[in-house]
């Protein structure tokens, strides 16, 4: 395999490129990252992308001084070595290496960057025409989950349940309320047509996906609102869906065995995957 992969300055061959096993990354997962889809070789959505991972490296209090377009061409430059068409770009930056201690505040740091491809089909898969099928967990992970971080095991660990159990993802709940699924934001459309999301706060992500489908549906006089929803309102709901970068939108026809209307991808998240695709034609770099 003959894939590139940037890691602090240098490329490397995929399996060239280590860390050091100090690294504040491996040992606390103290790290921020960013995903960002690849549609014909261009990248979506960049600057929101850039603008979201500029706000975790604040949140985390992680100085980082890479000019912006250096880390623009750096990810062209390994979508056109990698050959990628459709897929992902991931940039993972951590405080650096150190010595082991909770305390980082007198600690000086060098952060490491990594910067890799992967080739994935987003367009046109299976589970966006067929939909997919979710399971409820109660919420578990920490409490900023604004920040995009690398702390990514209570996810992990769910979505594997889900998978042992047949399903295809899970959506999780705090205080009666639906938050997000275990990477995605959490769609459902109500008899009248209107999207519903959870509102931004610190129990969700800012998915860059979900700001875009809002923006479409407001510029194309589709009804939405941003609020919470139980996991009831989820299961009688008209149509429902999930948005991410890794997977666009992808209707969810069944949740916790209970079919959403009629089981099956209904219009209303057909008109919004036409609408989204459409309109991130014009946003590609």
């Amino acid at each position: 395999m003959n894939e590139k992969v940037y890691l602090n300055g240098t490329y490397f061959e995929r399996n060239d490129a280590l860390v050091s096993v100090f690294d504040r990354g491996f040992l606390f997962s103290d790290a921020v990252y960013e995903v960002t889809a690849v549609i014909k070789g261009f990248l979506v959505d960049w600057e929101s992308h850039l603008s979201r991972l500029k706000n975790s490296l604040k949140e985390i209090n992680l100085s980082f001084e890479m000019q912006e377009k250096e880390i623009f061409s750096i990810q062209k430059k390994l979508i056109d070595v990698n050959k990628i068409d459709e897929g992902l770009v991931y940039i993972q930056i951590t405080r650096g290496v150190g010595h082991r201690d909770f305390n980082f505040e007198e600690d000086h740091f060098e952060p490491t960057i990594v910067i890799f491809t992967q080739e994935k089909k987003i367009l046109n898969t299976n589970k966006a025409e067929k939909g997919i099928k979710i399971v409820t967990f109660d919420e578990m992970r920490w409490k900023r989950r604004d920040i995009k971080t690398t702390q990514l095991l209570a996810s992990s660990l769910a979505k594997t349940e889900a998978s042992k159990r047949g399903k295809d993802d899970c959506w999780f709940i705090e205080d009666g309320f639906i938050t997000e699924g275990s990477s995605s934001n959490a769609f459902i459309i109500n008899d009248n047509g209107e999207v519903i999301t959870r509102e931004l706060s610190p129990k969700i992500l800012g998915g860059i996906t979900r700001s875009s489908v809002l923006e479409f549906c407001k510029k194309n006089n589709l009804n939405f609102r941003e609020s919470g929803f139980t996991k009831i309102e989820a299961k009688y709901a008209c149509e429902a869906f999930i948005t991410s970068a890794t997977n666009f939108v992808v209707p969810v026809i069944e949740i916790d065995g209970h079919k959403i209307g009629k089981g099956v991808v209904g219009n209303y998240v057909k008109e919004i995957q036409k609408l989204y695709f459409n309109e991130i034609q014009k946003r590609l770099s």
